[in-house]
């Protein structure tokens, strides 16, 4: 035992010191010979329904290698067959048989194989299928690695080209072009965004751009939506979107999106911190078509992009001797002006001052995302399983608390729990009927089992009762075509109806962190839905919960307030919401946020 020990020891060594599959196989062939007394050792590997010999060494080398057998007969762990006596062990990776290690020799002369054979051979299999596995995870980690540095090397190449430059239409340019360089797309584009509008300046693949495309305008509308967000946004399946901001852009560019073939897109808003200048857009008409790693090279190509488009804007913006000149010229020729229109000009500046310093009314904070949800929201799920027989209330019902809504299939429940009664008034009457001939053993079996009988039944009342499925809270039935729930199997827990209140509705949206500061409770929030442009709604916020809802780069704070319906506001819909703040006036608002980030900068310097 402890030389066998000893060698399979050494074998096991020399089989993980190799990461190739096929010396593997070669090498735990050699070992089969050397720990077990057999004339032939051979590997087969699954194909279909049957097993294929790949590689054999021995005496039956040249007959056995290429031949294919039913799987059955290499299934046994010891078979004895024309006079030789087989011993086969599997060799697994990763739970899954992926090989047969087999050994045979002269049943006449050698015998059948002993248990402890048995055990070396497998073992050695368990070896060999660790082996290999630790030789897929080693081929696992180097292709990993060669993608790495290969992506490394393609934003490498990309960050030279787009900084070799500070023309702003080359950056752009190049910046599109050299995406596909990181993964495949069937759209992709790059444009500035200002006031809320974004300009298309350059199109993968296209050497200019045709501003009266239509399919380019849906693309910028698109694109100024997402640059609006301030965030990466990824819209993996058009036609099923995985998340409430997926769901919005469905609602609002669905058709755009089909009719311009766009099942899938990734929005990459260009943005510092100074703001956002641009976005960066790739669509195809495949679902999913970035990987969450493309998706992060992509994310980095937009941040190289940023920087760059930055540095050009800049370099636009140099020649400031001209305008310097400009000013001094404008000086001169106030100065030059009659004394009388000099003190127009003043008392006009004076009053300009006053109107922009004295003037204030409340700063509007824009809200990110508003979308209106029922005010107090009950789901209606049923306790058993069964089938719904019954629907008793229809999309927009209005239902009170512990009304009956749907009513499931109780036909087999009912006649069980007559089974189940009937059951224990024979209990029953056995109990009385050994009382009566005085065996109290038999009396007290009996009454037992009609406790038991009874405990079912009251089991299945209450089961019975379940059938009837009831509404927890008053409302109004919010789930669309509620009677098309007739005839379907439910398990238990599975939503049936959505039940809200909807003469007051729920507000909610984000606001930046610059501007969460400013928003109290009781605020007033004017808000526009797309089904009536024309009318303003109000409502008061009511909770400013603590926790950010982006991410470390851009985090946003939640806002909730209560808006009445008014009879034509519906949970789902989306809002352009304002909150309105403490009073502001016009110079306030305008050196708002350069004093903002003056402050910020001076801090940096100094503490």
């Amino acid at each position: 035992m402890t030389l066998a020990a000893d060698a399979l020891h050494d074998i096991t060594l020399e089989l993980f010191a190799a990461d190739d599959p096929g010396a593997i196989a070669g090498k735990l062939l050699h070992a089969a010979m050397q720990l077990l007394p057999v004339r032939t050792a051979s590997i087969w590997i699954p194909a279909g329904g049957s097993f294929e010999c790949r590689g054999a060494t021995g005496e039956e080398t040249e007959r056995l290698t290429g031949t294919r057998v039913d799987a059955a007969s290499l299934t046994d762990s010891v078979i004895v067959e024309g006079g030789t006596a087989h011993l086969s062990a599997g060799l697994a990776v990763g739970g899954q048989l992926v090989a047969l290690l087999r050994v045979s020799r002269p049943f006449s002369v050698d015998g059948g194989f002993t248990d402890v054979e048995q055990e070396r051979l497998r073992r050695l299999a368990e070896i060999g299928g660790a082996a290999m596995a630790n030789a897929k995870r080693i081929a696992t980690s180097e292709r990993a690695a060669t993608d790495s540095a290969r992506d490394l090397g393609v934003l490498t190449d990309v960050s030279r080209e787009i900084t070799s430059t500070l023309d702003l239409d080359r950056v752009l340019r190049s910046v599109v072009n050299l995406a596909a360089r990181l993964f495949r797309f069937d759209r992709g584009a790059i444009g500035l965004y200002e006031r809320g509008a974004c300009d298309i300046r350059a199109v993968a693949g296209a050497d200019a751009v045709d501003a009266r495309d239509p399919k380019l305008k849906d693309l910028a509308v698109r694109a100024a939506w997402a640059a609006g967000r301030g965030e990466r946004f990824y819209i993996s399946d058009r036609s099923d979107p995985a998340s409430d901001a997926e769901r919005t852009f469905v609602q609002i560019f669905g058709a755009d999106l089909e009719r311009d073939d766009a099942a899938s897109g990734l929005y990459l808003p260009l943005k510092d911190d100074e703001g956002i200048v641009g976005i960066l857009l790739f669509e195809a008409s495949r679902s999913e078509f970035a990987t969450p790693r493309q998706r992060e090279l992509a994310e980095i190509l937009a941040n190289q992009a940023t920087v760059a488009v930055r540095n050009a804007q800049l370099y636009r913006s140099l020649p400031m001797a001209d305008t310097l000149g400009a000013l001094a010229a404008r000086k001169e020729a106030m100065l030059a002006l009659p004394r009388q229109r000099l003190v127009r000009y003043m008392v006009s500046a004076v009053l300009t001052i006053a109107a922009l310093t004295l003037i204030r009314w409340p700063l509007r904070v824009s809200g990110i995302d508003p979308i209106f949800r029922s005010l107090s929201q009950q789901e209606v799920r049923p306790t058993i399983a069964g089938v719904v027989d019954r629907v008793l209330v229809q999309e927009g019902s209005a239902v009170t608390r512990g009304a009956a809504v749907a009513h499931l299939r109780d036909d087999e429940l009912r006649a069980e729990r007559d089974g189940a009664a009937a059951a224990v008034l024979a209990a029953e009457r056995a109990a009385s009927m050994a009382a009566a001939r005085n065996d109290a053993a038999d009396e007290q079996l009996q009454r037992m089992r009609a406790d038991v009988l009874r405990r079912d039944v009251d089991v299945l009342d209450e089961q019975l009762g379940a059938t009837t499925i009831r509404s927890a809270i008053a409302g109004v039935v919010l789930t669309p075509r509620a009677e098309e729930r007739m005839g379907i199997h439910v398990d238990p827990g599975q939503l049936l109806f959505v039940i809200g209140r909807t003469d007051s509705l729920e507000l909610d949206f984000a606001v930046d962190q610059s501007d969460i500061a400013l928003v109290q409770l009781g605020d007033v929030v004017r808000l526009r839905v797309d089904a009536l442009p024309q009318r303003t709604f109000s409502g008061r916020v009511v909770a400013l919960p603590p926790l950010s809802l982006g991410n470390a780069d851009a985090p946003r704070f939640p806002v909730r307030a209560v808006v009445a319906s008014e009879g034509v506001l519906r949970p789902g819909m989306t809002a352009y919401a304002r909150v309105l703040t403490t009073p502001a006036s016009v110079l306030g608002r305008l050196a708002r946020a350069p004093l903002r980030a003056a402050r910020l900068f001076w801090w940096r310097i100094w503490s």
